[in-house]
């Protein structure tokens, strides 16, 4: 049975956990306040622009096909190749958003054996590393605290050559809900324009469509990995709050153990003194 000072030293320990630990969900929840908002408006936006970007390319192939440049070239300059992204975080408390992402990716790695893997973040690294997968890939450091522009050129600089990328991310759906997702960059796009042989609205492309295409193809795979970025890190953040939540109420529960231990142990300590006290006066009879 511990002694009553290992009690209240463990209370006092434990206490000091639990602060850290509320101070860090609060710093959670206003990370995740901060880019709810713009995550979930952009998602609708994003939408839109890979439908237009879609129709361009198809109206850039219906260009070339007519001024009979030929009709089998793409709007992408891709290398006929499949990335594989897996966006993670480098460091843990974010529940396990992170893990069942990483489940995903290594699912659908496991199907596609001839697409390079990507890995971006340290624990990612760490958990590909520790899964004996003997496949190489190329990692990248990520930023936990927001969009690293310096990491998401670097990312993007090297996936651009391929004629689809998958990246693997969380997604937000509700406060206690978070999802492992997978978003197809570029081959979702040129996947649109095969159903668009009857879509039959004209358009006026200014100065014209050909610069129209380079342009969406420079920006649109730079755009879509920022939305992918932005929504894992409100995942994550959504996920560390309620992580963290559940550890705050582990601790009291653990903390109100210890209390009653403690009550228990003076009481004890009383009834000891109290009975010593009646053997000795006993004795003096």
């Amino acid at each position: 049975m511990k002694r009553i000072k290992e009690l209240k030293e463990e209370l006092i320990s434990l206490g000091e956990f639990l602060t850290m630990v509320e101070a860090y969900e609060e710093i959670s929840a206003l990370r995740m306040r901060k880019v709810k908002k713009s995550v979930l408006k952009r998602r609708e936006f994003m939408q839109g622009l890979n439908e237009a970007f879609a129709y361009i390319a198809f109206s850039y192939r219906v260009f070339k096909k007519n001024v009979k440049k030929g009709n089998k070239e793409e709007i992408l300059n891709t290398n006929g190749k499949t990335a594989l992204v897996f966006l993670s975080s480098n460091t843990g408390l974010y529940g396990d958003i992170i893990r069942k992402t990483f489940d995903l990716f290594m699912t659908d790695a496991a199907k596609n054996k001839d697409a390079d893997l990507i890995v971006a973040g340290r624990l990612g690294k760490n958990l590909y590393d520790a899964s004996n997968g003997n496949r190489p890939y190329t990692f990248f450091e990520i930023s936990d605290t927001g969009v690293d522009e310096r990491a998401l050129k670097g990312v993007v600089s090297h996936v651009s050559s391929y004629s689809e990328v998958v990246v693997y991310h969380g997604v937000f759906r509700s406060i206690l809900s978070q999802e492992a997702k997978s978003t197809h960059v570029t081959g979702e796009v040129l996947k649109i324009t095969e159903g668009a042989e009857e879509y039959n609205v004209p358009f006026l492309f200014e100065p014209n469509i050909k610069n129209v295409a380079e342009y969406f193809e420079k920006q649109i795979l730079s755009l879509i990995f920022e939305q992918a970025l932005f929504e894992s890190s409100l995942s994550k953040f959504a996920s560390r709050m309620v992580s963290l939540d559940s550890a705050a109420a582990n601790i009291n529960q653990k903390i109100g153990r210890i209390d009653f231990d403690v009550k228990k142990a003076q009481h004890r300590a009383i009834n000891s003194g109290i009975q010593g006290n009646l053997a000795g006066g006993g004795l003096w009879k």
